[in-house]
């Protein structure tokens, strides 16, 4: 058993690797963009997540704008193009003359509106005992195994599409979550993924 277990691991451990951590729990699209669709000049994607945060604002940033730009949208980063501080001491009609400047029509912001933590215990693991044995309350192998507690972080963004050019018409806004990555970049690319799969079936842009 144990055995088989080992030869097994590998295997496992590639799966859970691959596995995303991110999934969608809702999303908004306005009626008329739904209906018409929309094409951008190109995007600004723009992370307001805190400067404690900054690795994962740039990989959530970066992943995000490679997979608008595989569907065709001409996509760019706000660090790449405004640094680490974007907007930081600019008025709202300064940050729009520069959007303008730059042939930016829309923007898709990153917020991270939650955190939540919780702990179970997750038992050990003693391989194939008889059923009374693995199983009696009263036997020497229940819980004898030592087990551990697992903590799991989930995290909860909130993403939304703004048009510059409609006077900062929203235009889209989704909420996801995201468990134990392990990674910035893990969390960048499964966020990422998330947010542009549900663009694609919902044809927003083009």
């Amino acid at each position: 058993m144990k055995k088989i277990l080992l030869l097994c691991l590998p295997f496992l451990i590639a799966v859970l690797a691959g596995c995303s951590s991110s999934k969608l729990t809702t999303s908004w699209v306005s009626p008329q963009a739904q209906n018409e669709g929309k094409h951008f000049n190109k995007v600004l994607v723009l992370g307001l997540l805190s400067n404690r945060n900054r690795a994962a604002k740039v990989n959530m940033e970066t992943f995000l704008a490679n997979d608008l730009k595989t569907i065709g949208v001409s996509a760019v980063t706000s660090t790449d193009l405004y640094g680490p501080m974007a907007f930081r001491n600019m008025s709202e009609k300064e940050a729009i003359r520069s959007l303008k400047g730059n042939d930016i029509d829309g923007i898709i912001t990153i917020t991270l509106i939650d955190k939540n933590s919780s702990r179970q215990f997750v038992p050990g693991y003693w391989g194939a005992y008889p059923f009374w044995g693995y199983y009696n309350f009263y036997g020497p192998y229940m819980w004898g195994g030592g087990g551990y507690y697992e903590r799991t972080t989930s995290y909860y963004f909130e993403t939304n599409l703004y048009d510059v050019e409609n006077h900062g018409k929203l235009l889209y806004s989704a909420q996801s979550e995201t468990v134990d990555p392990s990674s910035p970049e893990k969390l960048g690319n499964d966020f990422a993924k998330t947010i542009v799969n549900d663009l694609k079936y919902k044809n927003l842009i083009r």
